[in-house]
């Protein structure tokens, strides 16, 4: 039998008899592994016994052998190999053992008296703490607790590190549960842990000061704030203090509890290189934590904690608190090499602008626009409104052509549109290179197109209002469209720094008089924005309509014209608000050359065609791409009503035969369907 598979088995005699033809027991062939962890791995504490007796190494096997014969819970093979292990390179086998519950095996490991290490050399402690211990999930921290609580009558013969790791699971317990296993080991004169351990636990630095605020156990933390000696400034995952690990909880900063303790934890300041991780998601979910549920104080201590380390995300934070310096220090430093940062964040400002048009920061916007623009960064129209002061009007250039923005900017567009439409020129570059043909859908999808902004944006001459969306790109301006959309990033790494200096002295600050109220409507504005993002995703998923090109056109639209994208929806109100405007074209056809009549008659709905039968002008016999013309769709559909709404126009021309050569009869008796021969000859 083979050797590996005697030790599986637990067959004595076939180990034995392996062992005198010459196998070595301590070959490492089958996945890598020895005979003895089989043996150990199945629970065979006679085989354990003979191979160790044959020769067996414990030791040096890779994986811990004794620490696979703890997860397996077998106590006797655990006994049998102790004795040839290393004690320092064990000390996860405890932990694995009261994290597991067997506690029958994290007895026998304590009385040993090696793992209080009495004897142990410095270098030793030093590199059990750098070796640390591994995560654990949340209920191991039960174990923890019964473990010392059932022996807390007695002397636990164990390391403070034991007691560390104990207090860390105890810490991020769900809930404020490990509370009373905190108190315990806090407790007294000589407390069992230390309030300001930090231990390795999977290549990350962990603290109880951090955990707690990570997992919102405000109880926990305000016990740890009010003992003298912690450190609150200590910095754990992520190299951040637990300050910001408590403002990346909602639920924590939504209490007035959770308030105050972060009032407590950033009271010491913290240089900016404590936080430079590069990992700005992170801080971005703290800033919008802030920025919805924090009061002015909180902002001000956000903004004064990470001022210079965050990048691009601090920016709605700095706008909100009104700072003048703040707004000049992100533009000048970190916009030019940012890679797309979200066009919300540009909006948020224009918003700032619109209310303190005065702010000294505006010049340096303007500066920075300027640059961007001739860099070919930024579209030129971005830096012509600025200058004119319409920061309604400038939202939609900082996303993409081929990209429906937020209802919210849509609104501003429609609401800017008069101030622009002063500048002609403007409009008609803005027209030229498809944002006027944008704005016109993004009104339409975003379900603004009732208001009289809308009627407005219907009259302007610059506009086809039978463009699909995109606009298709002529040679002319597919150049000029690619540098549409908002900051594509550098094709070097290398920082660019914008060619102006700041204004020095105190011009940079921003006094508000007396009585000026607080920019408060920045985190509503910027929930919105987030609300609206989050709907158009969903809609997007669930229709199938994502934001893919397909021949240049938008895979929701279908090529369509606006007229004909309504009428496929059925949206009659919206087909009436189009068709007051005589700049549009009721026989408009798309490139399958198919008119709104016969998108209208695809879908069934006898309303929408009876809504375009009104006008005068339409015209029934355009042929599409196969050479059929409404009334072939209509028999192909077999809706009679419809095919009785067409023929009662007296417009049908009955004589046209499409590709194939076959009249609009000819279908209907391909169809099988007699109902509707008997309509058309009728």
């Amino acid at each position: 039998m083979d050797l590996y598979e005697a030790a599986r088995q637990g067959n004595i005699e076939g180990i034995e008899s392996a062992v005198e033809k010459g196998c070595d027991v301590n070959a490492a062939v089958k996945n890598g592994k020895p005979p003895l962890w089989f043996a150990v791995q199945s629970g065979h504490s006679d085989a354990c016994k003979i191979l160790i007796a044959r020769g067996a190494r414990v030791e040096g096997q890779g994986h811990s052998i004794l620490e696979l014969a703890v997860e397996g819970e077998h106590t006797e093979i655990v006994e049998l190999l102790w004795p040839y292990c290393k004690v320092e390179s064990q000390h996860r086998c405890l932990e694995t053992a009261i994290s597991l519950g067997f506690h029958g095996i994290a007895d026998f490991l304590v009385g040993t008296q090696v793992f209080g290490y009495q004897h142990s050399q410095a270098s030793d402690i030093e590199l059990l703490m750098k070796d640390g211990f591994s995560r654990r999930e949340i209920k191991a921290f039960q174990q923890w607790e019964r473990f010392i609580f059932v022996r807390r009558s007695e002397k636990l013969n164990l390391h403070r590190i034991f007691f560390d790791y104990a207090l860390l699971l105890a810490t991020k317990a769900d809930r404020n549960a490990g509370l009373r296993l905190v108190n315990l080991l806090l407790g007294g004169e000589k407390p069992l842990a230390d309030a300001n351990c930090m231990i390795n636990i999977d290549k990350e630095i962990e603290t109880p000061l951090t955990n707690a605020a990570e997992k919102g156990n405000l109880e926990i933390l305000a016990t740890l704030i009010e003992r003298p000696n912690t450190r609150l400034t200590i910095c754990g995952k992520y190299n951040w203090p637990a300050f910001l690990h408590l403002l990346a909880s909602s639920d924590s900063i939504a209490s007035e509890k959770g308030r105050a303790i972060a009032r407590k934890l950033s009271k010491e300041g913290l240089p900016d290189s404590f936080l430079v991780d590069s990992k700005e998601a992170r801080l971005e979910t703290v800033f919008k934590n802030v920025l919805r549920l924090g009061d002015e104080a909180l902002i001000k201590q956000v903004i004064d904690l990470v001022h210079g380390a965050a990048g691009i995300y601090i920016l709605p934070l700095l706008i909100r608190a009104n700072e003048a310096y703040g707004l000049r220090w992100i533009l000048n430093d970190d916009i030019a090499h940012a890679s797309k940062p979200p066009p919300i964040l540009w909006v948020l400002l224009c918003n700032f602008f619109k209310r303190d048009p005065s702010s000294d920061a505006l010049g340096t916007f303007i500066q920075v626009a300027k640059f961007l623009v001739e860099k070919a960064i930024w579209d030129r129209m971005i830096l012509v409104c600025l200058n004119s002061r319409n920061f309604r009007f400038v939202k939609q250039f900082f996303y993409p052509l081929n990209e429906i923005p937020p209802r919210e900017v849509a609104e501003e567009t429609l609401a800017g549109f008069s101030q622009a439409s002063t500048d002609q020129s403007l409009v008609r570059e803005w027209a030229e290179k498809g944002f006027a043909n944008a704005a016109l859908w993004s009104a339409i999808r975003s379900g603004i197109w009732k208001t009289p902004a809308f009627e407005s944006l219907l009259s302007c001459s610059n506009i086809d209002l039978d463009e699909p969306f995109p606009r298709k790109k002529s040679s002319e301006t597919a150049d000029a469209n690619r540098l549409s959309p908002p900051l594509s990033g550098n094709s070097t790494s290398e920082k660019r720094k914008f060619p102006f200096r700041l204004p020095t002295g105190n011009s940079l600050r921003l006094p508000l008089e007396p009585g000026t109220p607080v920019l408060q409507d920045y985190q509503m504005q910027l929930m919105l924005l987030e609300q609206q993002n989050k709907r158009r995703l969903m809609m997007a998923r669930n229709e199938q309509m994502e934001m893919t090109t397909e021949q240049g056109i938008l895979a929701w639209t279908g090529g369509k014209s606006p007229l004909a994208w309504a009428a496929t929806n059925r949206n009659v109100e919206l087909m009436e608000a189009l068709l007051r405007s005589s700049r549009v074209n009721v026989n408009s056809q798309d490139v399958q050359k198919r008119t709104p009549l016969v998108h209208a008659i695809a879908v069934g709905d006898r309303q929408t065609v009876e809504t375009l039968l009104k006008f005068g002008d339409i015209d029934l016999n355009l042929r599409d791409n196969e050479g059929r013309t409404a009334i072939f769709h209509a028999a192909q559909g077999g809706d009679l009503h419809i095919i009785q709404l067409l023929t009662e126009t007296q417009k049908v021309d009955f004589s046209i035969r499409d590709c194939n050569g076959e009249n609009v009869q000819d279908i209907a008796v391909k169809k099988g369907r007699q109902d509707v021969v008997a309509a058309l000859a009728t």
